[in-house]
C-alpha cells in the first residue's frame, strides 16, 4: 500500500472527506488530493498538523509500519489495532445522578475498527442501575461517542446531563425539537420529559455506540 492509499484509509477511518481534512489542517483540498494520488510527498508542516490533530503515527503513514495511531492506549494483536479505552466513572441507569470526576477505574480493549472517527471522541462508563435492562444491565460497560446535536440523536441511547446530573436513556425528539423524552427500557422506571422551558438545563453529552456485558 502506497502512502497515498494509507492517507485515504486514514481519512475513511476518521469519517472525514478530503475537503474536511484539508479544512481541519488549514490546507487546501488540492494539496490533500495530490498527496492521496502520490503526486507529491507530504511536507513536515502537514505531517505535524496531522499528528497534532488526530494523533496519527507519522511512521505508519510514511512506511506502513506499526499502528495507525500513536499513544499508550493503542495495542496491536494479530494484525489488529485495539484501543485501550479508559472507563472513567458510572452512568446512572435509574434516576439521574452526578458523575464525580475521577481517575479511570479500569480499561477495556476495543477493536479500533469499531470506533470510527477520532478515538479521542469516545469514553466509557459502568452502567449503574436497572432502568435500561434487559439490554443494558448494572455493571455493563457502555461506550459512548461525544455528540451534542439533539436532532441527530433521535431514537438513540444517549448520555444526557439534566439539571446538573447525568443519566443514560433512549432519546426521542419531538415538537420540532422543542421537547425531549428520555425513556428507560425497564417499564418499572418512569420517563423524563425535557419540556422547552427546561431545555436550558439539559445538554446532550454523547450517543451510545455499544454495551459490553458484565458476565
Amino acid at each position: 500500500m502506497a502512502l497515498g492509499e494509507r492517507l485515504q484509509s486514514l481519512i475513511n477511518k476518521l469519517g472525514l472527506t478530503q475537503t474536511s481534512l484539508a479544512r481541519s489542517l488549514s490546507t487546501s483540498n488540492v494539496v490533500v488530493n495530490r498527496y492521496i494520488n502520490n503526486k507529491t510527498i507530504p511536507d513536515y508542516n502537514f505531517l505535524y498538523k496531522l499528528n497534532s490533530a488526530f494523533n496519527v503515527s507519522i511512521n505508519w503513514l510514511i512506511s506502513g509500519d506499526g499502528p495507525m495511531f500513536v499513544g499508550e492506549h493503542i495495542r496491536s494483536f494479530r494484525g489488529k489495532n485495539y484501543y485501550n479505552l479508559p472507563i472513567v466513572a458510572a452512568v446512572s441507569c435509574g434516576s439521574p445522578e452526578e458523575i464525580e470526576q475521577a481517575e479511570p477505574e479500569d480499561y477495556i480493549l476495543v477493536d479500533s475498527q469499531q470506533l470510527p472517527g477520532n478515538l479521542a471522541d469516545y469514553f466509557a462508563f459502568y452502567a449503574n442501575g436497572e432502568s435500561m435492562s434487559p439490554y443494558i444491565c448494572h455493571g455493563d460497560v457502555v461506550i459512548v461517542k461525544h455528540h451534542d446535536v439533539w436532532e441527530t440523536a433521535d431514537d438513540r441511547i444517549c448520555v444526557v446531563r439534566i439539571d446538573g446530573e447525568i443519566t443514560l436513556k433512549k432519546v426521542t425528539v419531538f415538537s420540532e425539537g422543542k421537547e425531549i423524552l428520555l425513556s428507560p427500557f425497564n417499564k418499572e422506571y418512569s420517563p423524563i420529559l425535557i419540556a422547552e422551558e427546561r431545555s436550558y438545563n439539559a445538554r446532550l453529552i454523547g450517543i451510545g455506540v455499544m454495551a459490553v456485558k458484565n458476565l
